[in-house]
């Protein structure tokens, strides 16, 4: 999943030579799955498309769209203003839902409120790891899975530097997710998409007959995640997609 996330903002990065286009608003809502586990980017209501010249950068608002604080780049919470689109602010977002993959949790699920959630993250803190610490602890025995863990952890951790400078182009990510893929079974892959098809209920949007889902199947009425027929085996199975 994450690779594959990780290919879809690349692309969205580096579209032309000239053109490069921001999403705005990542976000797990707005990462779909397909009805065998491919993800999909979608909902480009905040995204921007980013000109390049041989001498000036220039920024084209496409829509004007509202961004989700709880996954902005901490740039985008310091200033008044609406900040210019960059794609470094799309990295971060990635780092926050890498997060999510492995707690399970909301990036704000530690603190009292979404104020002091985001009052921490423009002082440099980030969402709690005491989740992604127990999942490492959970995988002590198995080497593969530890070594997909440490590997996604240090993408989340470079994604969400505060800097923006200091946080990698998502072409990097790419690839660096994709070598890590290529280098895992497809059959053990495939038995792992089979066990979580098996025994998650997919809760599809309004439309029943579209063929995809939320990445984040959130019930907004109880601020929670759906419940699945085997929770356990599904989060142990979906990290190491």
């Amino acid at each position: 999943m994450s690779s594959e996330i990780a290919n879809g903002i690349s692309f969205l990065h580096n579209i032309s030579e000239k053109h490069r286009l921001v999403h705005g608003d990542l976000k797990p809502d707005n990462i779909l799955l397909t009805k065998d586990l491919q993800c999909k980017v979608a909902d480009f209501g905040g995204a921007k498309i980013v000109k390049y010249t041989m001498s000036t950068t220039t920024h084209t608002e496409v829509t004007q769209g509202q961004m989700t604080r709880a996954y902005a780049a901490p740039e985008r919470l310091l200033t008044k203003r609406k900040p210019r689109p960059k794609k470094e602010q799309d990295t971060y977002s990635f780092g926050v839902i890498i997060h999510g993959i492995l707690s399970r949790e909301l990036p704000l699920a530690q603190f009292s409120s979404e104020a002091e959630y985001l009052e921490a993250v423009k002082e440099g803190e980030r969402p709690d790891i005491e989740a992604i610490v127990t999942l490492k602890e959970d995988h002590s025995s198995l080497e593969g899975d530890l070594a997909i863990i440490d590997c996604l952890v240090s993408v989340m951790e470079r994604c969400w530097q505060q800097n923006p400078d200091s946080r990698p182009n998502m072409i990097v990510i790419r690839d660096e997710l994709s070598d890590l893929l290529n280098q895992q079974s497809p059959q053990e892959i495939q038995r792992s998409v089979v066990a979580v098809l098996e025994n998650i209920e997919l809760f599809l949007p309004s439309e029943r007959s579209r063929n995809t889902i939320l990445l984040r199947q959130f019930n907004p009425s109880t601020g929670t995640f759906n419940k699945s027929k085997n929770e356990k085996v599904i989060f142990q199975n979906i990290c190491f997609l």
